[in-house]
C-alpha cells in the first residue's frame, strides 16, 4: 500500500481535473498551474501509482484502467474533504448532505421526529436526519460524547461535564382519565384520587433522578396497581380500563384528540416540568451542529420562552 505520508495530496486534485477535463492545459487552467506544473505534478502520480494512469486520445488524454478504477474513490473524498472544510468556515444547510442523530426519549419523540423532518426539508433538502424516541438508552451519554448522537430532547438532563442542557420549554404535570370515568371528574381532590387506582411508568432512573413534579406526584401515596415499560403505554391502557394515569401536558390535545381522553388539573401546585435540549460540549463551535440546535429550538418550543443554555454542573 501506498504511505501518504510520502504522498502530495494535492496531486489528487491535479488527476482529479485531468480526468474531467481530459487535457493537462485544462486541468491546469482550472488549478491556476502552468502547464509545466501540472505535467510534472501528472508524473509524480505516475511513478506513485505504477501505471500511465492517462494516454493520449485524439487532441486530449484518455484514463486506463486503472484511472478509471481510482476516479470513484478520489472524487469521493475529495467532495467529503471539501464539504468538511467549507462547512467547518461556514456551513450552508441548503447545500449540506450533513447526517445527524437525534434521540428524543420523550414520549411525543415521534411527532417531535415529524415537526423537525418537515422543517428541516423545507431549508435543507439534502440534510438527513435519523430519529430513536427508544425509552432514555442507558449509553446515551457515551453516545453524545462520541458523537453517535448528535442531540438529545428528554426531561432528563445529561448529569456529567461535559454536557449542555439547553432548555426548550416547561412542560406540565396532568391526571389522564378515560371519557365517561364513573368516579373521576373535574374538580376531584386529593383524597379522590387515594381512592383509585394507576397505571404507572417503570422508574428509568433512581426515583431521585425523575423530575421533581413526577417525585411529588407520587409521594401522596397513590396506588399504582400497574407499571409499563413505555410512557405511550400509559394513555392506551387509561382509554380502556378505569385505571388513571399522569402524563405531560404537551400531549394533551393529542390524546383528548386520538383516544378520547381527558386532561385533568392535579389538585396539587406542583413545579413545572423542564424539557431539554442535550449535546455534548465539543460540538459548540461545530457551525453544522449550531444550526442543528437552533432547528430543535425554534419547533420545539411550544409556545413556551425558551430558556438559556447552562452548563450541568
Amino acid at each position: 500500500m501506498i504511505n501518504l505520508r510520502s504522498l502530495d495530496l494535492n496531486l489528487l486534485t491535479v488527476f482529479e481535473a485531468i480526468y474531467e477535463i481530459g487535457t493537462v492545459t485544462g486541468a491546469g487552467n482550472r488549478l491556476a498551474l502552468s502547464k509545466s506544473a501540472t505535467s510534472h505534478a501528472l508524473s509524480r502520480l505516475r511513478e506513485a501509482c505504477g501505471d500511465d494512469l492517462f494516454v493520449r486520445a485524439g487532441q486530449g488524454l484518455a484514463p486506463t484502467p486503472i484511472a478509471s478504477g481510482l476516479y470513484p474513490a478520489i472524487k469521493q473524498a475529495l467532495e467529503a474533504l471539501r464539504a468538511s472544510l467549507t462547512e467547518a468556515t461556514g456551513f450552508d444547510p441548503s447545500r449540506s448532505k450533513r447526517r445527524f442523530r437525534l434521540s428524543i426519549p420523550h414520549p411525543l419523540g415521534p411527532f417531535y421526529a415529524l415537526d423537525l423532518l418537515a422543517a428541516a426539508t423545507a431549508i435543507a433538502p439534502n440534510i438527513d436526519l435519523i430519529f430513536d424516541t427508544t425509552s432514555r438508552p442507558r449509553d446515551l451519554e457515551d453516545g453524545l460524547r462520541d458523537g453517535r448522537v448528535d442531540i438529545a430532547v428528554d426531561w432528563l438532563p445529561a448529569g456529567m461535564d461535559p454536557f449542555v442542557n439547553q432548555k426548550l420549554f416547561d412542560d406540565r404535570l396532568v391526571l389522564v382519565v378515560r371519557s365517561g370515568h364513573p368516579s373521576v371528574k373535574t374538580g376531584a381532590t386529593i383524597e379522590d384520587l387515594r381512592e383509585q387506582k394507576f397505571v404507572a411508568l417503570h422508574p428509568r432512573r433512581q426515583a431521585s433522578d425523575a423530575p421533581q413534579a413526577i417525585r411529588a406526584f407520587f409521594e401522596l401515596g397513590l396506588r399504582v396497581t400497574l407499571h409499563v415499560s413505555e410512557l405511550l403505554e400509559i394513555p392506551t391502557i387509561v382509554a380502556s380500563t378505569n385505571l388513571l394515569g399522569n402524563f405531560l401536558s404537551s400531549m394533551g390535545p393529542l390524546m383528548e384528540k386520538r383516544l378520547g381522553l381527558q386532561t385533568l388539573a392535579i389538585p396539587l401546585e406542583l413545579p413545572a416540568v423542564p424539557i431539554y435540549a442535550v449535546w455534548h460540549e465539543s460540538r459548540r463551535n461545530d457551525a453544522a451542529h449550531r444550526w442543528l440546535r437552533e432547528l430543535v429550538a425554534a419547533n420545539l418550543n411550544y409556545d413556551a420562552p425558551l430558556g438559556d443554555a447552562h452548563r450541568q454542573e
